[in-house]
C-alpha cells in the first residue's frame, strides 16, 4: 500500500474508533528536543546533534490506546572542520588542516545542512491504567519523509603540484560533489518505534517526555536517528 493511503487508512479507522469506542478525551501535543544521528557512518561521524521539533493529535479507540497522526521537523548541519577534512583527505591524502599548516594562506570550509519533514501515523499502547497520575507507553509510528540537502563550500584543496609546489582547489560552485548531495534529496518512507512517559502539570495540561527510534529507507543506505523530545499535552 502507498503511504498517502496507508495514512488515509489509518486516520479513517482511527476516526471510527474513537466516535465508536472511544472513553478519554483526544489530545493536541507539541514538542522540541535533540537528534542524535546514527547511521551511516559518514552521517554519524560528520554531523552535528540536530534540532527536532514536533505536533501531534492523538485519537484514543480505548483508553489504553491511543492512534497518532504526526508532523515532525528535524534540522542537521555537519560539523564543519571535519567535514572539510574529510573532503581534503578524499582528493589530496592530507587535511584541509594541514594544509593550512604548510603557509598556504586558505581557509577551507564546507558544510551539508539537512532538513527532513515527517508527516506519519502510528500507534500508541498505555502500559498502565488510565486512572494512573503518570502514564507510561509505548510508539511505533509509519512516515513520509521530505528530505532537503543543502551543499556550500569554498577553496578545498584537490590536488597538489609538488613540483611547482603549488596547490589547487575546488570551489564547488558548479562541481560534481554538489550535484552528488543535491541528488540526495528524497521523499521516502519510514518508520519509528520509541516509549515515553506523560507527567500531570495542571489542570489543563500534562508534560510528556519521548524517545523516537527513527530509520528512513533512502536510496543508498538506510538513515537512522533517535529523536529525544520533551512538550505538553492539551
Amino acid at each position: 500500500m502507498k503511504p498517502s493511503k496507508l495514512l488515509i487508512t489509518l486516520l479513517a479507522l482511527g476516526v471510527f474508533a474513537s466516535l465508536a469506542f472511544g472513553q478519554r478525551r483526544n489530545q493536541i501535543e507539541f514538542y522540541g528536543g535533540a537528534a542524535f544521528p546514527l547511521s551511516p557512518e559518514t552521517f554519524k561521524d560528520y554531523t552535528k546533534v540536530g534540532l527536532s521539533g514536533n505536533a501531534q493529535y492523538v485519537l484514543f479507540p480505548s483508553p489504553r490506546l491511543g492512534i497518532t497522526f504526526n508532523v515532525g521537523y528535524e534540522a542537521f548541519s555537519t560539523d564543519d572542520e571535519k567535514f572539510t577534512d574529510a573532503l581534503s583527505t578524499e582528493f589530496t591524502g592530507q587535511t584541509a588542516s594541514y594544509w593550512v599548516g604548510q603557509g598556504f594562506g586558505i581557509s577551507p570550509s564546507a558544510t551539508v545542512k539537512s532538513n527532513l519533514l515527517r508527516v506519519g501515523a502510528g500507534v500508541r499502547p498505555y502500559l498502565t491504567d488510565p486512572e494512573a497520575n503518570t502514564q507510561f507507553f509505548l510508539l511505533g509510528q509509519v512516515n513520509f519523509n521530505l528530505i532537503k540537502n543543502d551543499f556550500s563550500a569554498k577553496e578545498i584543496p584537490y590536488q597538489y603540484d609538488a613540483i611547482n609546489e603549488q596547490l589547487f582547489f575546488l570551489t564547488f560552485n558548479d562541481e560534481d560533489y554538489e550535484k552528488d548531495v543535491e541528488e540526495n534529496d528524497d521523499n521516502v518512507v519510514g518508520i519509528g518505534a520509541g516509549a515515553g512517559v506523560e507527567i500531570p502539570a495542571g489542570s489543563s495540561f500534562n508534560i510528556v517526555l519521548q524517545g523516537l527510534f527513527n530509520i528512513l529507507f533512502t536510496a543508498d543506505e538506510s538513515t537512522s536517528f533517535v529523536g529525544v523530545t520533551a512538550g505538553v499535552v492539551f
